[in-house]
C-alpha cells in the first residue's frame, strides 16, 4: 500500500511538472496547420460587370468549360488542394440554368490558406479580379470551421 501511494505520488508530481511543456499556448501567431476560409466577393456595380464575368466564363457548363479563361486558372489551384469549393451568388433564383440570364450579385469561395492576408494574396491573382469584375475592396472573408460536409 506504501509503494501505491509512493508511486502515485512520484507519477502526480511528474506529470504536473511535465504537462505545462507539452501545452500549446494562444499565443502562437501562425495556425498550426492551413485553415478553411470562408470568402463572399461581391461584384462590382454596373452592367458592363456582368459582361466581363461572362467573358471569362463559359456561358453554360458544357463542352467550353475547359476552354474558358475561369476554368482554366482554377485548374492548378485545384491540383494544389486549396480551393475547396466556389460558385457564383445570385441575386435571384434563376428560371433556368441558362448563365446569360443569371443576376450575379458575386462569388463565395472557401479557400485552405495560413492567414487571411494569403487568402487575398490568392484573391487577387484570380480572373475575376484581374478582369475588373470582383470588388476585393468589399470581399468579407472570415476563418471556417466547417461543422458538417455531405458528398
Amino acid at each position: 500500500m506504501a509503494a501505491r501511494i509512493t508511486a502515485r505520488r512520484f507519477l502526480s508530481s511528474f506529470s504536473q511538472t511535465q504537462r505545462p511543456s507539452l501545452v500549446r499556448t494562444m499565443a502562437t501567431s501562425k495556425p498550426l496547420r492551413p485553415y478553411e476560409f470562408v470568402c463572399i466577393i461581391p461584384d462590382k456595380p454596373g452592367p458592363e460587370v456582368r459582361a466581363k464575368r461572362l467573358e471569362v466564363r463559359p456561358p453554360n457548363h458544357d463542352a467550353t468549360l475547359l476552354s474558358s479563361q475561369h476554368f482554366s486558372d482554377m485548374t492548378p489551384t485545384l491540383k494544389d488542394g486549396w480551393l475547396k469549393m466556389g460558385g457564383g451568388l445570385l441575386n435571384e433564383v434563376p428560371e433556368d440554368d441558362d448563365a446569360n440570364k443569371f443576376d450575379f450579385a458575386g462569388s463565395i469561395m472557401v479557400l485552405l490558406a495560413d492567414s487571411k492576408e494569403e487568402v487575398l494574396e490568392k484573391l487577387r491573382g484570380d480572373i475575376y479580379t484581374r478582369a475588373g469584375v470582383w470588388d476585393l475592396e468589399k470581399a468579407q472573408i472570415y476563418p471556417f470551421k466547417l461543422g458538417f460536409r455531405f458528398p
